[in-house]
């Protein structure tokens, strides 16, 4: 753990350092103190904007996750962390994170923070050593996304000795920057339904919306909504939230879970079935809550550059995007001459970015909030 950081425990009041991610007193998860008291940049168009808060490290790693968009369906409010980089909310902490890794990273494969803490990695020059139990892999499409980046090493083993594991404090210090997004862009939440399996996201929500109260940004906590599984567990976390914040813990079958994932794919949001369980229960509260998607069910596979070779149009937009300054892709076509029509410069951007090549963010031009793309080598 960085030395400058110091950590917090939220049940019994610990404050000081610590060499993992629980309690050195009660063994709960720690949460980060933040950095300072927050000051949002409104000219960040990402978790960027409230860096006053949050421990990065010695570099700030970015690829534009946040800010996500809110938007109604079927008249229910909600929070879409689809839009993430790697498609999950897991990229909000994977930013905070490898900003402050210096050596080589070594995880257990999960799925969802694995591909996003690897992608990260990947754009700040780090590696990652993956390990793998194959009785328990699951997610084949993500392994396979990994098998193809350069900055990973896939062990099949048990991983006795990995250094990073979702939950960790910094990680979570990413991802309470979902509450401030909600004050921003609904103002005083009356509700949040989140997606409950070990707790660590409400925890970090709750937190966000904890240090809001204390800075003086709102008056009460929102009430916090825990969907899980009818088979799930409770855990620490929950429990302690119940008891603490006051928080609900609703169950969810099957059946609800896969109708709710069929109604939010007609409008255009497909979710894995955890996100449609939120969902689900959303629709039956009487009173304005804002559900929380926590990442897309649908996510591309695609070869890396080394597996197979460029167009010429991909080759061409490389080159125009490697020493610039990042671009918009009509500036990319508008550099171009003429060479290529505007949407098959837009089809080239996806195809690299699929690839791992190029990555994209976001900039606040004028009063728009706009989608720009630079090469992985530029990466600063």
């Amino acid at each position: 753990m960085p030395v400058n950081v110091r950590f917090r425990c939220l049940r019994c009041g610990y404050s000081g350092p610590s060499d993992g991610p629980l309690c050195p007193r009660c063994g709960f998860p720690l949460i980060t103190e933040p950095r300072g008291v927050l000051r949002i940049d409104r000219e960040k168009p990402s978790i960027l904007r409230y860096a006053s808060a949050l421990n990065y490290g010695n570099r700030v790693v970015t690829l534009g996750e946040g800010f996500t968009r809110i938007r109604r369906v079927n008249g229910i409010l909600i929070k879409d962390e689809s839009r993430n980089p790697t498609g999950s909310f897991m990229d909000r902490g994977s930013s905070v994170l490898v900003s402050n890794a210096e050596d080589e990273v070594r995880v257990l494969f999960e799925e969802d923070f694995t591909l996003s803490i690897a992608t990260y990695a990947n754009a700040a020059g780090v590696n990652v050593r993956v390990y793998v139990n194959p009785d328990e892999v699951g997610a084949y499409t993500e392994l396979l996304r990994l098998s193809t980046m350069g900055n990973v090493i896939i062990e099949f083993s048990g991983g006795s000795s990995i250094t990073t594991a979702y939950g960790e404090p910094l990680f979570l210090d990413g991802i309470k920057t979902i509450a401030y997004e909600l004050y921003e862009q609904v103002g005083e939440v009356e509700g949040v339904v989140l997606p409950m399996e070990r707790g660590y996201l409400a925890l970090a929500v709750y937190e966000g919306f904890r240090e809001l109260r204390e800075w003086g940004f709102i008056g009460d906590l929102p009430r916090l909504v825990l969907v899980r599984h009818r088979a799930g567990r409770m855990t620490d976390i929950s429990n302690w939230l119940i008891e603490v914040a006051g928080a609900s813990v609703v169950s969810v079958g099957d059946e609800e879970t896969i109708r709710s994932m069929i109604e939010l794919a007609r409008s255009g949001m497909y979710v894995k079935p955890v996100s449609a369980m939120a969902y689900a229960v959303a629709s039956t509260l009487g009173r304005d809550y804002v559900v929380v998607i926590t990442g897309t069910g649908i996510k591309e596979y695609r070869v890396g550059r080394e597996l197979g070779g460029l167009t010429k149009l991909q080759e061409a937009v490389l080159g125009v995007l490697e020493g610039s300054r990042p671009l918009t892709a009509y500036e990319v076509w508008e550099r171009l001459g003429g060479a290529a029509t505007i949407q098959g410069v837009y089809k080239a951007l996806n195809s690299l970015v699929r690839r791992g090549l190029v990555v994209f963010g976001y900039e606040i031009r004028g009063n728009r909030k706009v989608r720009v793309y630079r090469s992985l080598s530029n990466y600063k």
